[in-house]
């Protein structure tokens, strides 16, 4: 018989094992679907959610009329959504974080994965991320961009950073490797790449699946493309990336960006299954397009002059 979890109210006298943290900006469109997913779970764990919402829609009221007992954090001011995941670990009663953005659909079994994934004692784990929209090019070629590390068809591996949109780890990795460093965008990397370089470990583990709402319009495609660039770009500056000797290195070889990024798309979604190539063939000039805008931003992150007050403010003694 199936089993469906219950999300733990915070009004209530039972401990969570699992606290779902989900930052929130005006997320009324999507917020319904995401919470209805975490909802439907099958899973015998107890479990709560907490939506931090910045907003000034009404994300948090569609929130509890889509998932009763969650706890929605309505904030006085905008925040970036690693200082709402930060906020949220505050009010985190369970002995394991996972989180999820707003525009995130959980499968129905991912709670059970989220305690199994921490049973292996990686201290991060991040799971596979699908395509909600595959009837759009623009959404098809977004995939291909930024989740091709993470496709549902490769094996269980090691890995050099994990996602925040579809991530777990203890609370007690999370004491020691937290928190979130509070930059705009690569605040994943930031915070993969300082736990490794502090001796934790990462696992890509594809049993823990969920769909992004990638966009389906050119022009926020392109936008986002270009501000993942510039952020990608400062968080070189601020940690060691693994497909590089350095930030020298990486400055560079900027001429050749396009081409490397290119690249590595293809040998990402290659590695595992050669037949997967053959959606950089079809979705070739949307992905190109958004390439190009990457990597415009990848120069304009280059030559940012905020860098060193972020390096200030991402600081913590032994992460660095």
């Amino acid at each position: 018989m199936t089993q469906f979890g219950t999300p733990v109210s915070d009004a209530g006298p039972t401990t969570p094992l699992v606290s779902v943290i989900v930052p929130a900006y005006n997320s009324g469109r999507t917020i319904e679907r995401c919470l209805g997913a975490l909802a439907g779970q099958e899973t015998a764990h107890r479990f709560e959610v907490i939506v931090v919402h910045s907003g000034d829609d009404d994300t948090c009221a569609r929130a509890q009329q889509a998932l009763p007992g969650v706890r929605a954090l309505q904030l006085g001011e905008r925040a970036i959504p690693p200082r709402a995941r930060n906020i949220g670990v505050q009010y985190a009663r369970g002995s394991i974080f996972a989180f999820i953005d707003s525009d995130i659909y959980v499968h129905q079994t991912w709670i059970d994965h989220v305690v199994k994934a921490m049973q292996t004692e990686y201290d991060l784990v991040c799971g596979s991320i699908e395509n909600a929209n595959p009837h759009s090019a623009v959404s098809r070629a977004e995939q291909l961009l930024m989740f091709n590390e993470f496709m549902p068809d490769q094996p269980q591996h090691p890995s050099w950073f994990a996602l925040s949109g579809n991530t777990a780890l203890s609370r007690a990795a999370y004491e020691r490797f937290g928190p979130f460093a509070e930059v705009r965008a690569a605040e994943d990397i930031v915070f993969s790449r300082r736990l490794l370089a502090a001796g934790g470990t990462i696992l890509f583990y594809p049993e823990l699946r969920v769909c992004h709402d990638n966009r389906t319009q050119l022009r926020p495609f392109l936008r986002n493309q270009m501000l993942v660039g510039k952020h990608t770009a400062m968080a070189r500056r601020l940690v060691g990336f693994a497909d590089s000797g350095g930030y020298a290195l990486f400055a560079l070889l900027l001429p050749v960006a396009p081409l490397a990024k290119l690249g590595k798309v293809v040998i990402h979604l290659g590695r595992y299954d050669i037949g997967q190539v053959r959606h950089v063939i079809k979705q070739f000039p949307i992905l190109l397009l958004g390439i190009c805008a990457y990597c415009v931003g990848l120069g304009v992150g280059a030559t940012n002059k905020t860098v060193k007050s972020l390096e200030m403010a991402t600081s913590r003694p032994g992460l660095r």
